[in-house]
């Protein structure tokens, strides 16, 4: 049971950790959205929720895309980026299609959100904060990888990022 909520939450022991400050940020970006979503439905009152089922639909996407390469990754997922000793490159399930599909669904979920909510504020924290820190950490998160295993190179060269055969 133990092991079923580390691997649930991504805190695990060992691996030497690379990154320490992009989890923050992230965090940060996404408190961001919801505070500004609260403050413009509360605060501000505006009104009709003409895409609602669209940012619902979008919102519902994102988490199924998520979950699911979460649970591919199984014991390899951690929140802090960091190589594990039984590590190895994922290329299978969702990651033949996209390298970083956590990424993917979350900013799915977070388009899906700020639709749903019609929230301005939301859509600007994800545009200034969101986007550039998980790039960022996309940034670091490959270059240990290609510094840690060869393979990855040549998988980075096959498997577009964020967005099949795009991006």
């Amino acid at each position: 049971m133990k092991e079923k909520i580390v691997m649930l939450f991504g805190f695990r022991k060992g691996g030497k950790s690379f990154d320490t400050y992009s989890l923050h940020f992230i965090l940060i970006a996404l408190a961001l959205i919801i505070i500004a979503t609260f403050y413009e439905v509360y605060a501000l009152e505006e009104g009709v929720y003409s895409f609602y089922w669209l940012g619902a639909l979008l919102f519902l996407i994102g988490a199924i895309i998520r979950t699911t390469a979460r649970i591919q990754l199984g014991k390899l997922f951690t929140f802090n980026v960091k190589i594990l000793d039984d590590h190895k490159v994922k290329s299978d399930g969702l990651y033949a299609y996209m390298r970083h599909p956590g990424y993917t669904g979350m900013l799915i979920e977070v388009i899906g959100w700020c639709i749903f909510f019609q929230t301005w504020l939301g859509t600007l924290a994800t545009i200034i904060f969101l986007i550039p820190s998980g790039y960022y950490r996309i940034k670091v998160e490959e270059k240990i990888l290609e510094e840690t295993f060869k393979e990855y190179g040549e998988y980075k060269k096959k498997v577009k990022a964020l967005i099949p055969k795009i991006f």
